[in-house]
């Protein structure tokens, strides 16, 4: 199994990425097998299942939420109990944060062990410039991910 996690210290819009790149899979044509997606956004836990771009079927478990070892632990609960993934898109809080240890125990990843991970950052901008600044973060790291996904090992 593959692993792209979104990481980042808080807020800084792990959650709300994962969110938008579900919502682009979808789009795209793979199909809820297990949990929901909230309209609005709010954190979530889904299985879908699509083609990659060989024609195999694949699934994805993918998962918002990462704050805390309880809502690992849910994770892990709703992981086991919905079968087998090709990859994992998961949320975790950046370097020597909590829980980021508990994640990968908890999770039986080894971290940088088919596991690659896209560092989030906070937009500081003030004012009126907040808005510009963030729809242009927004659209990059969702550029960046399309990319990392479309390409080995992950062949969306």
């Amino acid at each position: 199994m593959e692993s792209l996690l979104i990481g980042g210290a808080q807020s800084v819009g792990k959650s709300t990425t994962i969110y938008r790149l579900t919502n682009r899979l979808i789009s795209k044509g793979f199909t809820l097998v297990s949990g929901t997606i909230p309209v609005p956004f709010n954190d979530f836990r889904v299985v879908i299942e699509g083609s990659d771009k060989n024609g195999k079927t694949i699934r994805i478990i993918i998962n918002s939420p990462s704050d805390t070892v309880n809502l690992i632990r849910q994770f892990k609960h709703f992981y086991d109990s919905n079968g087998i993934y090709d990859i994992l898109i998961s949320s975790i809080r950046d370097d020597n944060f909590y829980p980021r240890a508990d994640f990968f125990s908890i999770m039986q990843i080894i971290e940088f062990q088919n596991t690659l991970e896209i560092p989030l950052g906070k937009i500081t901008r003030r004012g009126t410039n907040f808005s510009t600044a963030l729809n242009w973060y927004e659209q990059r790291i969702d550029k960046l991910i399309d990319h990392t996904l479309s390409n080995p090992p992950f062949n969306l």
